[in-house]
């Protein structure tokens, strides 16, 4: 099931994250939409990694 979730993560969470740091980077401050854009996407990228590597 973890493969799965991790799955998930890596083809709808990672561009959500994305998503939301563009949106934030163009109405709030470019400097702080790109950081979460970027280092959020890592962070799920990492989880989905670390979620599908458990479960093999």
């Amino acid at each position: 099931m973890a493969y799965v979730i991790g799955l998930a993560l890596i083809v709808l969470g990672a561009p959500l994250v994305g998503i939301a740091g563009n949106v934030i980077g163009e109405y709030v401050h470019e400097g702080l939409g790109r950081t979460i854009s970027v280092c959020g996407v890592l962070a799920v990228l990492g989880v989905a990694a670390w979620l599908i590597i458990g479960d093999l």
